[in-house]
């Protein structure tokens, strides 16, 4: 995700998007995005000059990054993105609103693409008719209102200052019977039973961390897997409150705060007794927390990701609303099948370097000096590469119609 406003009259045509050229533009590479006008520099990354909620980099690093992570998601997502693709396929000449990403513009070139970020892309994906828009849709997007088929979200939350309200917007760029489609991450780490690793201490120490001994949860086989979630078997139901996290016990489902994206610790176990999953990453744990605050501390709305499928269904303008976990191996459990590791090792590097591209953000938000960021950057990598404990990561994927 990232974004800037324009002001210019809406568009009454997929025509229009050709005529436009001050705000619309071509995937044609830039030479140099130190020196343009989209980029500035901050803690020796290149981040966007337009939005101060959204720090993660823009830099020939970070797309690297990105293009690693949109390979693996995509093959996550795959049953989610057929189901798109056939919806795209039933009009005669079907429009599609990517905002922060493109993945449907590679996958469906026929269809007339718009994207929309907080800065210019570097390439094209292959797409016959994508055009592109900065813009901030924090702004609105008043413009677009009643335009497409279908409306591709995917980690928006972080640069976002109001979920809900954001939301409301991007239904009202749908038309009658449009697809809408939001994937969040919920900036937490699994185990294989999909109970989410929490902290045993209010902050890391690295010399009260306990050397990690491999352990293997339980795993229920009928919960869902990294690829097979999209089934309706493993469809979350939606609830009235908006919770959608797992239930790893009746206590910690009903202690959770339904306003923290973290759960409740549930029966951790103090330094020096048996080490459980929890403490065997201590550092990843807090990483991802300092991420949320900071993001917090930016204006991000980023605290809200886990009432996603409340906010689509509380827009009221969507019906047949689904709600559905997806769950991607960074380490997967032991025994999985060959499907499964390959999405762990695509996923993997990607989520990785997330570490480092977070440096901008915590630096200027999260109270951390350069050397103590290394330390804990340094100490997280540590924990994700050494693959001692299984790690997931869920993705909340919410569809709705418009009505």
């Amino acid at each position: 995700m990232k974004d800037a406003a324009a002001a210019s009259p809406p568009p009454s045509s997929p025509s229009h998007f050709s005529h436009d050229r001050s705000r619309l533009y071509d995937y044609l590479p830039f030479n140099d995005m130190s020196t343009d006008k989209y980029h500035r520099e901050l803690h020796n990354r290149l981040i966007n000059s337009l939005s101060d909620i959204y720090l993660l980099p823009d830099d020939e690093e970070e797309h690297a990054r990105l293009q690693a992570e949109s390979k693996a998601l995509d093959l996550a997502f795959e049953s989610l993105y057929a189901l798109v693709d056939a919806h795209l396929k039933k009009q005669p000449s079907s429009t599609c609103l990517d905002v922060g990403i493109d993945s449907m513009a590679s996958r469906n070139p026929t269809t007339q693409f718009t994207g929309l970020d907080l800065v210019p892309p570097l390439k094209s994906k292959g797409a016959k008719k994508a055009m592109f828009e900065v813009h901030d849709v924090n702004g609105g997007l008043e413009r677009y209102q009643n335009s497409f088929d279908v409306v591709h979200v995917r980690n928006l939350a972080q640069g976002i200052q109001r979920f809900s309200s954001c939301i409301g917007d991007i239904a009202e760029t749908l038309r009658p019977g449009g697809m809408g489609v939001f994937i969040e991450w919920d900036y937490q780490v699994y185990n294989a039973s999909r109970v989410a690793y929490t902290f045993s201490s209010a902050t890391f120490d690295p010399s009260r961390r306990v050397v990690p001994g491999f352990q293997a949860p339980s795993f229920n086989r009928q919960s869902s897997s990294s690829l097979s979630s999209i089934n309706a078997s493993s469809s979350s139901s939606f609830s009235s409150s908006g919770s959608l996290y797992p239930s790893s016990s009746a206590s910690s489902s009903a202690s959770s705060s339904p306003s923290s994206p973290f759960p409740p610790a549930t029966g951790a176990s103090p330094f020096g007794a048996r080490p459980t999953s929890t403490e065997q990453i201590p550092a990843l744990v807090h990483f991802l927390r300092a991420v949320v605050r900071a993001s917090t501390a930016a204006g991000s709305h980023i605290s809200s990701v886990g009432h996603l499928g409340a906010f689509v269904q509380r827009s009221y303008q969507f019906k047949d609303v689904q709600v559905r976990d997806v769950w991607v191996p960074v380490n997967p459990q032991p025994g999985c099948d060959a499907q499964e590791r390959k999405l762990a090792t695509e996923f993997r590097p990607a989520f990785v370097g997330f570490l480092s591209s977070c440096s901008p953000l915590l630096l200027s938000h999260g109270g951390y000096n350069a050397t103590e960021l290394s330390s804990l950057e340094d100490a997280a990598r540590i924990e994700i590469m050494g693959g001692k404990v299984p790690l997931y990561v869920r993705f909340i994927c919410v569809t709705g119609v418009k009505i």
